[in-house]
């Protein structure tokens, strides 16, 4: 289907983009298996090594992921994923550990010009408001304020959200279809509000880590605006760098 074309990296691109529209659609669903490079070469008309290369960037970016012996599979948004690849919070002594997580909010209401421009909202546009509060080692360390579009999220309620069984990226991709894949951070310290320092049990005017997140689905559009308010006193951030 994509005979034709002279230049392999348009190909493999190509390829890359029918894949994701392949999971964007449902067509393989999330911890579904990928059709073996032979199907997909003979499907697009194009080589395995092309096919490969499609293949290698989608695992690169988190979206697909090899199994030894078995193939590879679209990436679920377990709580593994999570505790990989978006969990940053660590503690002094090195331990990580799988918050517990309490819905404190949820409420529907206008974006702010903030969360439109976060979101690439034209105007103020309905959204959802979901505040939790996450601990750590049996007590409070971050609150969340999660900000994203009604529009993308349709039906979702405040039921769905506290009887989801796995993790909120998990419900916005096997709910709603939408698969976060990155996101990009803000940090810096500052002065904890009231509502802050109460849910987190603080001294008003406390010391604390914000960290402001937009997290995105494909081709970079905009999934969640998030903004952690963390009491660092005995927890870090940690990043990890990648050998390049």
């Amino acid at each position: 289907m994509l005979a034709g074309r002279s230049s392999s990296s348009v190909l493999y691109r190509e390829v890359k983009r029918h894949l994701i529209a392949d999971i964007q659609s449902g067509r393989v669903a999330p911890g579904g298996a990928l059709p073996n490079e032979s199907e997909l070469a003979k499907r697009f008309n194009v080589s395995i090594g092309t096919v490969r290369r499609a293949v290698d960037e989608l695992v690169a970016d988190n979206i697909l992921v090899r199994q030894q012996g078995r193939g590879t599979f679209v990436g679920r948004q377990d709580r593994e994923r999570f505790m990989f690849q978006f969990f940053k919070i660590a503690g002094r002594d090195g331990s990580r550990e799988f918050p517990q997580v309490r819905l404190h909010a949820f409420a529907k209401s206008r974006a702010s010009p903030e969360e439109a421009l976060a979101l690439a909202l034209h105007g103020a546009q309905p959204v959802y408001r979901i505040d939790n509060v996450l601990s750590l080692k049996g007590r409070p360390v971050i609150y969340d304020r999660i900000v994203i579009a009604a529009s993308l999220f349709a039906g979702l309620t405040k039921s769905v959200f506290e009887q989801r069984s796995g993790t909120i990226y998990e419900l916005y991709q096997t709910a709603f279809g939408v698969t976060v894949v990155g996101a990009d951070e803000r940090m810096r310290a500052e002065i904890a509000d009231e509502i802050s320092a109460q849910l987190l049990g603080l001294s008003a005017g406390a010391p604390v880590l914000r960290i402001e997140r937009v997290a995105f689905t494909f081709d970079q559009k905009p999934a969640e605006y998030r903004v952690s308010v963390v009491d660092t006193r005995e927890f870090d951030y940690v990043s990890r760098m990648q050998p390049a």
